[in-house]
């Protein structure tokens, strides 16, 4: 189980974008892959976010063929390391460090370490 997915507000911690705040559009896992290019495992070092409206490079397309619709410099969101965003307690509604619980069904559920309560 993740401690961050998809639709989840997270708040940036580091980097150029500190303290602005965006839903996960995405969660990238990463990894590791054999000669084979086979799965063998994966890597949590590698893992990445893609937070709407955050980290946002510009990037110089060039026109190739009539398939590629949005040509000259174009805006577009680069993923963010996953442990540079924290959880954004619905709740309290600060950023906080996730752990894990069983609720009163026997289910494995994420919790916000600050206020004690329930994320999902």
């Amino acid at each position: 189980m993740q401690r961050i997915k998809k639709g989840d507000t997270v708040q940036v911690i580091s980097g150029n974008e500190v303290g602005a705040r965006g839903e996960v559009d995405r969660v990238i896992n990463a990894w590791t892959i054999d000669r084979h290019n086979q799965r063998q495992g994966r890597n949590p070092n590698a893992d990445k976010v893609l937070v709407r409206g955050i980290n946002i490079r510009k990037k110089h397309q060039r026109p190739i063929s009539q398939t590629r619709t949005q040509t000259g410099i174009i805006d577009k969101e680069v993923p963010l390391h996953i442990s540079n965003v924290l959880l954004v307690c619905p709740n309290c509604d600060e950023a906080v460090r996730v752990g894990f619980k069983l609720d009163g069904d026997g289910k494995k559920k994420r919790y916000c370490k600050r206020c004690q309560a329930f994320v999902d």
